[in-house]
């Protein structure tokens, strides 16, 4: 047992040693990303990448990115949070990211693969609340509520990174991004039903843009192919 361990470990650490950036003949890879959110100290929902290699330091490269989250708050009528009634209020987004770009590569080393690059961002999602004896404050008995708005987005972004050759084949990476961002919230319709009596709004659309450094720091485990 002991000797298939020191030969399995020999085997890893000897693929590790001998691994290095293909330089032809694999001119695709697939790869997943997660975000690091630097100014919410959390990580962005995951995506996936395909790249194609149009050279050997020249590839181009798609993007997309699924975001679908939801978040529900209970809430009580007493302060025992054991007797009376209770209410839910429930929030959800959804989303989809596609990005279109390119990538230019410095010679690093056998392993080690720079590179800048640029994306063109384009998104559009929908965002949607359902409180239920609540309005996401506190219990509100004979209260329901519920609002929904789509949203959009497009931005352009400049990127730098690196590729780092673990195995053959097989690398994991970092990105950093600084780019410019114009998000729009469309117009939404929120309706309100409280003592038998049904009310209904509408939300004005709303557009920010912003641009920075997008604290976002891509953590990326790629297969070239």
């Amino acid at each position: 047992m002991k000797k298939l361990g020191l030969l399995v470990s020999g085997i890893v650490l000897s693929t590790a040693l001998m691994a290095q950036k293909p330089e032809s003949g694999a001119p695709s890879t697939l790869e997943g990303l997660i975000g690091w959110n630097a100014s919410t100290l959390s990580f962005n929902a995951p995506s996936l990448r395909y790249r194609y290699f149009l050279q050997d330091n020249i590839a181009v490269r798609v993007t997309l990115g699924i975001n679908n989250t939801s978040t529900t708050d209970n809430f009580f009528e007493n302060e025992d949070n054991n007797t009376g009634g209770t209410g839910t209020y429930e929030s959800r987004n959804n989303g989809l990211t596609f990005g279109f770009g390119g990538e230019y590569h410095f010679v690093g080393t056998n392993r080690l693969s720079p590179y800048v690059g640029a994306d063109i961002l384009f998104g559009s999602g929908k965002a949607s609340t359902d409180g239920q004896n609540s309005d996401g404050a506190s219990f509100v008995g004979d209260y329901s509520e519920m609002s929904e708005y789509k949203t959009s987005m497009f931005g352009v972004n400049l990127v730098a990174g690196t590729d780092f050759y673990f195995a053959q084949n097989f690398y994991f990476g970092v990105e950093l991004g600084l780019g410019w961002m114009s998000n729009k919230q469309k117009e939404g319709q929120t309706t309100v039903t409280f003592g038998g009596n049904t009310f209904m709004s509408k939300s004005n659309e709303a557009t920010t843009s912003d641009f920075g450094n997008n604290v976002i720091s891509t953590f990326r485990l790629g297969w070239r192919f």
